[in-house]
């Protein structure tokens, strides 16, 4: 069965705080199969959930290509939101894989974005990208991940960064008061600390506090699909907050990258909580104010198109471009 595998065929992983994707991809046509999707929570460790997904496919590809939630400069690997570490030759050992390629997960987002059709996005502002212009990705989920994409003669390249690490700023008294009971003796408050799944936690317990009821929610997916659908006024409030501070910091980001060919929102949260049937236009109201509020710099943010990625391949497909890209493959 091996020798009838393509030498281009490469196991590819995106492994975030919250869930391990796998897939078995053509890093030349960038084609998807034999998806699965894991609890990271279910593993001890990435080796652990790599068995488990090999042990349901046929075969062992000779590449594989992983994008991880956390920096991936040294040789040993420490997930940012997860307590995972391994180095590249765990990851070897693991997969049984000759070569290994290891990528942030929101550069490989980055990556992805050219490869990325109608179908895999849903736009919900701005006008049209222009065209050659740099991008950037950025999203809530377990953490708050940031990667700029700008052309060069040799085709896209990505821009990684840990921007979800940049300090955050309170714009009046209410939210300083909110920021500093969520933080509470916190040394650092980051944009991550309140633009995340588990921010959206804090967000709901730090209002329950000040109106001195319960927080009878626990997780961040509850707490969406009360706001969503119960309408729960504590779950509304919280998820307006997490909606408000991630418009700003999508148009800080725009600015920094000048992002004239789109703001792609990832993570899981804009997924469900911008997703069409979900969506209200009172509540898009509060990203887009908080989005183009930058004073001089809101008529440069206006036009700039903003997608949500709906694509639960995104990831894998970006892993694979990166693999692709290796030097041990040129």
């Amino acid at each position: 069965m091996a020798s009838t595998i393509k030498s281009r065929t490469a196991l590819v992983a995106d492994i975030g705080g919250t869930n391990a994707r796998f897939a078995i991809a053509d890093i030349d046509e960038l084609t998807i199969e034999h998806f699965a999707a894991f609890r990271c929570d279910m593993f001890p460790s990435l080796q652990a959930a790599i068995k488990a997904y090999l042990d349901c496919i046929p075969h062992r590809p000779s590449l594989a290509g992983f994008a991880i939630a956390g920096p991936v400069s040294d040789e040993t690997i420490r997930m940012t939101n997860l307590p995972w570490s391994f180095s590249r030759k765990d990851l070897c050992l693991a997969t049984g894989a000759k070569y290994v390629h290891a990528v942030n997960d929101f550069e490989a987002l980055a990556l992805a974005l050219p490869f990325l059709g109608p179908h895999d996005l849903h736009k919900i502002g701005g006008g049209d990208p222009v065209d050659r212009a740099p991008k950037v990705v950025l999203g809530p989920g377990t953490g708050l991940g940031v990667a700029g994409l700008v052309f060069s003669p040799s085709g896209w390249i990505a821009v990684p960064s840990e921007g979800g690490h940049i300090s955050f700023a309170a714009e009046d008294a209410d939210e300083l008061s909110l920021i500093k009971l969520i933080a509470k003796d916190e040394p650092h408050i980051s944009a991550e600390r309140l633009i995340s799944g588990p921010a959206l936690v804090r967000i709901y317990e730090a209002l329950a506090e000040t109106r001195g009821v319960a927080a009878e929610l626990t997780s961040a997916p509850e707490i969406v699909e009360q706001a969503l659908h119960s309408e729960d006024r504590l779950a509304l409030e919280a998820l307006g907050y997490l909606e408000r501070w991630l418009g700003r910091f999508a148009g800080d980001m725009a600015l920094a990258y000048s992002a004239r060919g789109g703001v792609y929102l990832g993570g899981g949260i804009p997924a469900k909580v911008f997703d069409p049937s979900e969506a209200t236009a009172f509540r898009l109201a509060f990203f887009h104010r908080e989005y183009q509020s930058k004073g001089r710099l809101s008529s440069f943010l206006a036009p700039i198109p903003i997608y949500v990625i709906k694509a639960l391949d995104a990831g894998l497909r970006g892993a694979a471009v990166a693999l692709s890209r290796a030097e041990f493959l040129s």
